[in-house]
This record gives structure tokens, sequence and C-alpha cells, in this order.
């Protein structure tokens, strides 16, 4: 590989050497290949059902590690043009809730043989919940049991929707489907809820751009919900219920220790018995 144009914690893109239509999302050694099968699945579920996310057109081994050849999504990261004007917040926030609401609009009812690549969002969730070792049992008892009461899904959700997974240029493109799954809306929009509150930067970020990113992050959390609510007529209690065995899954994943720091404080917050008032 000659040529490398985007970089993440799990992957690198490449320009494809022989066709400029085309990039190569090479993966890090430690991700499994069944990882890599499964987005591929995914993302072209995705895309046959006329969602914007790039075709992808084979899965390759390169250098000791999976790749995938994806049709090129020209433009710049959302999370980018966000930093690069900051003032713009609004705007940006705004399509960020215009393409997750649309995203939502489609129904997977788990009857067509490529519905069932999906996984259920609440059996995802608890298995991430399950394995978090940073939680107590009681601790994973508890975001089980939230999550239990929540309401099942038949919808398409990416989850992952964050402003770096999201591609914008003369087109919209939306990127990284390997956490794809069948469910509710309202928790595939907490879990984003929970990126813009506490989500790490891109490796490498330098530090003035971290503290740019902190100042704006609630100004576009809160522009991103409230114009997805306009969009869906969902109510913010029923995103607010999703929160906690969200953020309690997250913990499984390999996230900077801040950002852990951060997701294990509000799971214990949220994990205290209410208190009845004193008369």
């Amino acid at each position: 590989m000659k040529e490398r144009i985007g970089q993440g914690r799990t992957a690198d893109i490449f320009r494809h050497p022989d066709n400029g239509s085309r990039v190569i999302k090479l993966f890090q050694p430690h991700v499994p290949e069944d990882d890599v099968r499964r987005e591929f699945q995914i993302a072209a579920l995705a895309h046959s059902l006329g969602v914007p996310t790039p075709e992808p057109f084979e899965i390759i081994r390169a250098n000791g590690r999976w790749g995938i050849v994806f049709e090129r999504a020209a433009g710049e990261p959302l999370l980018k043009q966000m930093l690069g004007k900051p003032l713009s917040f609004k705007r940006h926030a705004r399509k960020l809730a215009a393409l997750h609401h649309a995203l939502h609009v489609r129904k997977m009812d788990g009857q067509q043989p490529a519905d069932r690549l999906l996984p259920r969002q609440k059996d995802v969730l608890k298995r991430h919940i399950l394995s978090a070792s940073a939680l107590s049992e009681d601790e994973k008892q508890i975001a089980i049991a939230r999550l239990e009461q929540l309401p099942d899904g038949d919808r398409l959700c990416h989850g992952d929707f964050h402003p770096d997974n999201v591609m914008t240029g003369e087109k919209d493109w939306m990127l990284d489907w390997v956490n794809g799954m069948r469910g509710h809306p309202a928790g595939d929009v907490a879990r984003t809820v929970m990126l813009l509150s506490v989500g790490a930067m891109p490796p490498g970020t330098p530090r003035y751009v971290n503290m740019l990113a902190n100042v704006y992050r609630k100004k576009i959390r809160d522009q991103y919900v409230k114009d997805y609510l306009k969009r869906s007529g969902m109510k913010a209690a029923d995103i607010d219920r999703w929160l906690l065995p969200v953020a309690a899954a997250r913990l499984n994943e390999q996230v900077p220790e801040e950002e852990r720091r951060q997701l294990l404080n509000f799971v214990r917050r949220q994990s205290r018995p209410v208190l009845p008032v004193r008369q």
C-alpha cells in the first residue's frame, strides 16, 4: 500500500493502486477476520437499501492484514468541518441529525435473509455489558435490568454514528458498518449522544483541537438532539432511558482512559437507587 489518506483506531484508508474511484480500508492486525466480513456484509446490505454509504466490492488480504475494497467517498469528515468552522455548529449538528433520522426510517423485520445478518441491538448491548471488566456484577445487573425494560425495535441502526463516520462533500456518506444492527432508533441516538458527550478525538489530534472540541461538544450534542427529536417526534425521555445500558456497553470497548473514567462515573451515578423524599 502506497498512499494512506485516512487513519483510525482500527483501520487505515489507502488509495487503490489501480482504480482512482476506489479505496482500500486495511484493518489493524488485531482485527479478526469475522469482524471484517461482518462489516462487508452489513455495508453491502445498507448500500442495497439505498443508504448513502460506499459500496463494498471485495475482501482482500495484504501485508498480513484484512481489508475491504470500497467505493471512494469523496469529501471530508464532518468532524473536520466542525473543527474548521466551529461557529457553524448548528448547521453541522442538523446535518448529523438529518442523516441519522433518514437511516432510521428503514424497517428491518428480521424475516428476510439479508435482515438476519443484523444482530439484535439489545443482544449486542447485553453481551457487551456482561463483558465490561470495569463494572461490578451489581452494576452489570442494574444496567441489564434497565435494558430489559426498553422496547425492542425493527429499524436499521448504525451502532456507532458520530461526526467522524460521516463524510461530506457533493454527497453525504455514512461510513463504518461493523456495529450495524437491528433495533430501536432511541438506542442508536443514545449511543451518538454518549459519544458526543464524552467520546475521545481520533489519535494524533493536536491539544488545541481537543480543547476546541470540548468547548463546542455540548452545543453540538444539544442541537443534534433537538433536531432529531423534531424530525422523529420522539421525546427526550425516550433517549435518556437508553443512556445507562449504552454507556455500560461502551465500557467493553478499548477507549482512552479519560473517556473510560467519565463513562464509569456516569454508570455509577445512574445506578444509584432513587431515595424517597422525606415528608
